[in-house]
């Protein structure tokens, strides 16, 4: 018998080339009509896509325009910023997509980068699936029958193999749940395509401990998987941690001399390998091999990490808030079995069901011809060990999907799931959908399903009979194939995507032509996490977010994933700006706030350095109504109109000289000159509870001499105590200045390098904090109450520690004269009816002697009773809580409490303390004036300032 030639070099690159072009050719034709508009239109519904489009905007300027890193931006959330590490930030898309943003713009770039993806994942499977199906020594064969003669039934053998391995790339690139990310305009989501990559030359480095390079490889794409999204990464641990476990159970039995088990595994027909090729010591290879990939994968995120570590140990653990809705986002059972309702002719059906937010991508379909498929390939390899892992993996993954307990057809069985295991581990429990593990049930699906159609080809070849010498054109089995991938794509088709016009009015241009430095607010806006939103309900302001692209100027809005509380809180707390956030969201405001605001909206404005103010109105709706703003701004604001038309209104403030003289404390402007970690004002004073707190004060960048009366923060009976402290800003740092426990005045002088003309970031800096002092008299009780709309919180602090259940409705702590916390409970006077009787029996029941301290999250006014209405008056309370939704509330009380405090607001958080204002359990320094003076100043003080 004549040998087949080698292959060429040529042959082999032909065969992939024709893959990827395959794959390539799909992705263009499933996102119709992407192609069409690909420079103007994103694949999306407006919540999403302006934001990842950004992305790449703001990688290629972070590092090309002003060199910066790209992990934080004080772009969005401005002044204060905000850390880009907790935000799907994309930076590996935004690099290799850099290019094409270079020479064709951000949007074509976005929908280049997103055909990318979907033929990159597909390629990726379709490798790690041939590297199953042929083996390690088998993929020289494999490419000697591809270009290459032979006779009929090697030929027909190897397009069937072929053939399956492409269906499984189908499955994994082109599935209706995957179609529906870009839908959504998620492509950060629908970027999975590192993912087989990883796994492929992780199952290597198993198979093959000798050598190390399939785990640093394996590491590698692991880490650009989670460069690209790390939600993905933890997705990939577990796949890792599954075929750890499986392996360790094979070579155990292996090594217990398991020969039946051996022979068994030898005779598999999809996948002929063993783990492990190192019988004589199966357990020292794969141990090193782990080793070497979590180095290489912790070396590789360790810039993320350094960005991350450092809020989280200030802050706390943000990553969840509760649950994080992980219930409202997760898959329905039954929806596996029902078509998306993006496709065009069945897609009508999920909307006769039970199935609750298959509009948002929590409907994973798998379709009738993957489950087939699946379900024959597991029967044809029952007796091999990797069909059953593969069954495994997708059992698994398929019941993560399922989220913390199945829900079948919109109605929750109770049955709970591994989900919740995870939602309880640090990582993992970032990942709050649970419906996105579909992407690991697909993949695992994939080789079960290539198992199918191998199986289905070779039935199918000798059903037909007899083979050709072409195979691809003269034998009907081999258009088998063909047609079950016809079949499959035809379930999952989801054309037409939405499509979002990403064309940037004209008028953001006079912004752009404007150089000097100041900042933009874009209305609607608002702040946006992966939990709540402040402000408007509209996709339209992440379009303001996009927008930025053009003018390339600060924005006082934002969008992120994760975020501590303060980076809302504060622009909720700004004056002005709260004003128009109310009146946005469909409030409106009393004559009086008007009057208070236009007092102080100068300097309010100067203080952002806002230069310009866009308006785009909108047909209003729940929370929104951006219109409703432009009588507050013509009236309030000083500003002159630039341009007007159904579009947009665009406004440029007339913004007052920077000040000489600027007083901190006791000012209409407090809230703004105070960033991270500062207690509640109070009584004219406040506390500074980090090593280092941080003031933003607009100066003229003249030199500057600081006013301070400060003291330690000790107990009173101590003023012996000693401490130091220092400013540091722009590398200037000041000498140490010594504290004690009595009040100083003390002045600092700034020089004028290191300052700027406009908003300055001075740090100040303690040696020490000390813990919470004694109650003397009372302990120290901090109280924080917003509505849902103004924060949605209800703590209550005691000694700097939130003791609140933090539930919705009324939060109530009973706190002994000693300091003890006595008894803590909620009660949802909102939805439960029994709420209000059992909140005025808490009441009853405590100590005559106790304070008792509330705080209101949320709302707590429709079930509200008389009850306890009069149970609140028994300990000091005034306010009626009846018919005020959403209203923000506080009291510090008690049966026979001396003194009462209590606050109310229906639209903002109201903030009360018996004390300092502690927030966390240790502080520096106590200030009750901060003053800075310009030296030598040419004009006189400015009212508001």
């Amino acid at each position: 018998m004549k040998n087949n030639p080698p292959p060429t070099v040529k042959n082999i690159w032909k065969l992939h080339l024709i893959v990827l072009l395959g794959y390539l050719a799909l992705a263009i034709l499933l996102t119709w009509p992407t192609a069409a508009r690909f420079d103007a239109h994103l694949p999306g519904d407006g919540g999403d896509d302006p934001a990842i489009a950004w992305n790449l905007w703001w990688i290629k300027y972070s590092l090309l325009n002003q060199p910066q890193t790209p992990l934080f931006s004080n772009f969005m959330f401005y002044p204060i910023g905000i850390n880009l590490a907790f935000y799907t930030l994309t930076t590996l898309n935004a690099l290799t997509a850099l290019p094409l943003l270079l020479n064709f713009g951000v949007i074509a770039a976005s929908n280049l980068h997103l055909w990318f993806s979907f033929t990159i994942g597909g390629y990726g499977v379709f490798l790690l699936t041939r590297y199953l199906g042929e083996g390690v020594g088998d993929a020289k064969r494999f490419h000697h029958q591809w270009g290459s003669g032979g006779t009929r039934k090697k030929n027909s053998s190897f397009v069937i193999r072929l053939s399956s391995f492409v269906f499984a790339g189908l499955i994994y690139a082109f599935a209706s749940s995957k179609l529906f990310y870009a839908a959504l305009g998620q492509f950060n989501i629908a970027s999975a395509h590192w993912i087989p990559f990883s796994i492929l030359f992780f199952i290597k480095a198993m198979r093959q401990p000798r050598n190390w390079r399939w785990a640093a490889l394996s590491a590698l794409f692991l880490t650009l998987q989670a460069w690209t999204e790390m939600t993905y990464a933890s997705f990939l641990l577990i796949f890792m941690a599954l075929y750890c476990v499986y392996w360790f159970v094979i070579n155990l039995s292996r090594r217990q001399g398991d020969k039946e088990t051996r022979r068994q595994g030898d005779k598999e027909r999809f996948n002929p390998q063993h783990l492990t090729r190192s019988p004589a010591h199966p357990l020292t290879g794969p141990p090193a091999h782990l080793l070497i990939m979590a180095l290489v994968f912790l070396i590789g995120i360790s810039p993320i990490l350094a960005a991350m570590l450092p809020d989280m140990l200030k802050e706390g653990d943000f990553l969840v808030v509760g649950g994080g809705f992980a219930d409202a986002f997760s898959a329905d059972l039954l929806g596996f079995f029902i078509p998306t309702m993006r496709h065009p002719l069945f897609g009508g059906l999920v909307a006769q069901t039970g199935i609750s937010n298959y509009a948002k991508g929590q409907h994973i379909y798998l379709g009738y011809t993957l489950l087939a498929l699946a379900s024959l390939g597991l029967w044809a390899n029952r007796r091999g060990r990797m069909a059953w892992f593969w069954f495994i993996a997708s059992f698994i993954f398929g019941w993560l999907s399922l989220g913390p307990e199945i829900i079948f057809n919109g109605h929750n069985t109770h049955i709970p799931g591994p989900f919740i295991i995870l939602q309880r581990l640090p990582f993992f429990k970032g990942n709050r959908y649970p419906s996105r593990y579909s992407v690991m049930l697909l993949l695992s699906l994939a080789p079960l399903a290539a198992m199918g159609v191998k199986r289905a080809g070779e039935r199918g070849s000798r059903w037909a009979g007899g083979l050709s010498a072409h195979p691809l054109t003269r034998s009907p089995a081999h258009l088998l194939p063909l047609l079950i991938a016809a079949l499959f794509l035809f379930e999952h088709l989801s054309v037409p995507l939405p499509q979002s016009n990403m064309t940037v009015p004209e008028a953001y241009q006079i912004i752009a032509q404007d150089e000097d430095d100041f900042a933009v607010l874009d209305i609607p806006f608002a702040w946006r996490n992966g939990f709540r939103i402040s402000g408007a309900y509209t996709t339209g302001f992440m379009f303001g977010q996009f927008y930025q692209s053009e003018h390339q100027k600060p924005m006082l809005q934002g969008n992120t994933s994760r975020n501590p509380e303060f980076k809302f809180q504060y622009f909720t707390d700004a004056p002005v700006l709260s004003s128009l956030r109310i009146l946005e969201t469909g409030h409106s405001l009393p004559p009086e706030q008007w009057e208070a605001d236009a007092a102080i909206a100068a300097d309010a404005l100067r203080f952002f350095n806002v230069k310009y103010i866009v308006v785009r109105p909108e047909e209003p709706s729940y929370l929104n109504d951006p219109a409703a703003t432009i009588p507050y701004i013509e009236a309030v604001l000083p500003v002159e109109k630039l341009r007007q038309s159904p579009e947009l209104t665009l406004y440029r403030v007339n913004l007052p000289p920077l000040p000489n003289e600027v007083t901190l404390l006791q000012s209409p402007l407090t809230p703004l000159y105070f960033g991270e970690g500062w207690g509640v004002p109070a009584g004219g004073q406040i506390i500074a509870q980090r090593k280092e707190t941080r003031l933003l004060v607009p100066l003229n960048g003249k030199a500057q001499t600081l006013h301070l009366t400060v003291r330690l923060w000790t107990d009173e009976d101590a003023p012996k105590a000693s401490g130091k402290m220092w400013v540091e800003m722009k590398g200037w740092k000041s000498k140490p200045l010594a504290l004690n426990g009595e009040w100083r005045d003390l002045t600092l002088a700034i020089p004028a390098e290191a300052l700027s003309a406009g908003l300055n970031d001075l740090r100040f800096h303690f040696d020490a904090l000390n813990a919470n002092i004694a109650p003397n008299p009372y302990p120290q009780i901090t109280v924080i109450s917003a509505g849902e709309e103004a924060g949605n919180l209800g703590h209550i602090y005691l000694g700097g520690v939130d003791v609140s259940p933090n539930q919705r409705g009324f939060n109530v702590a009973v706190i002994g004269m000693g300091g003890n916390l006595i008894d803590a409970a909620a009660f949802d006077a909102h939805a439960d009816p029994a709420a209000s009787r059992a909140l005025a029996k808490f009441i009853a029941a405590a100590p005559d002697d106790a304070l008792i301290a509330i705080a209101v999250k949320d709302e707590a006014s429709a079930a509200l009773t008389e009850e306890a209405v009069a149970a609140l008056r028994s300990i000091g309370g005034q306010v009626d809580l009846r018919g005020q939704f959403r209203a923000g509330y506080a009291l510090i009380g008690g049966k026979n409490a001396h003194q009462v405090y209590e606050a109310f607001d229906p639209f903002q958080p109201v903030k009360i303390t018996n004390g300092a204002g502690l927030t966390e359990p240790k502080a520096g320094a106590v200030f009750s004036a901060i003053q800075t003076v310009t030296n030598h100043p040419e004009s006189s003080h400015l009212s508001g300032w």
